[in-house]
């Protein structure tokens, strides 16, 4: 899943998405109708993954109108990237980052960790990576949230290799994709059970792997 870095959940996607004609934000009825379409378009992506989450369902859901949730989120998208920053914090902020690699790398793994490690957000990842290969939409919104972990992966990266924690020539995008696809195969393909031990030996390998020989 891991998903510009992301920020607070719905309000931000608002101010994405907001058109002239949306509602007044500052009008208490407007931001309770908000927060109930919002968590009722949660409880359907986690309990029928990403391809329900279209204007129609999110209404039904809800009980509020198609126009009220195009009012707020006018594309499909706009609406399930508010979605799933309603769940939680995808990636930290770059600010937040400490300058020791290893706490570095286990701050940026954290919410994938804690994701996998669940017996409902588990499956729901699985069905974003499923869903991606063939809806648009959420492949877009998939590449954004990739996008946005990767911005800080390279930092965390580039920080470590200038302070002599990594070899110079490592590969950005292929040490994610180590790192990321290790946690993914432990977790949908292997018989090891994931937990944060696991995913803490991993780290710890890559770091061992990569450090400068």
């Amino acid at each position: 899943m891991p998903t510009s870095t992301r920020r607070s959940s719905t309000s931000n996607s608002v101010t994405r998405a907001a058109r002239p004609d949306s509602p007044r934000g500052d009008d208490p009825r407007v931001e309770r109708t908000r927060v109930a379409v919002i968590e009722a378009a949660s409880e359907l992506l986690m309990a029928d993954g990403p391809s329900a989450i279209t204007h129609a369902n999110v209404a039904a859901a809800a009980n509020v109108s198609r126009t009220t949730v195009y009012n707020h989120w006018p594309t499909r998208e706009d609406l399930l990237r508010a979605t799933i920053d309603s769940i939680g914090k995808v990636t930290p902020d770059a600010d937040d980052l400490t300058g020791s690699l290893r706490d570095d790398l286990a701050l940026l793994c954290a919410h994938l960790v804690v994701d996998l490690t669940d017996d409902q957000r588990a499956p729901m990842i699985a069905n974003m990576m499923e869903r991606a290969l063939h809806d648009t939409t959420v492949a877009a919104v998939r590449d954004e949230f990739l996008g946005a972990f990767h911005d800080v992966f390279a930092r965390v990266i580039a920080n470590a290799v200038a302070a002599g924690e990594l070899r110079q020539d490592i590969d950005v995008d292929r040490s994610m994709a180590n790192l990321m696809g290790s946690f993914l195969f432990i977790r949908f393909m292997s018989s090891t059970t994931f937990d944060d031990a696991v995913a803490q030996a991993v780290i710890d390998d890559f770091v061992a792997v990569n450090a400068p020989r």
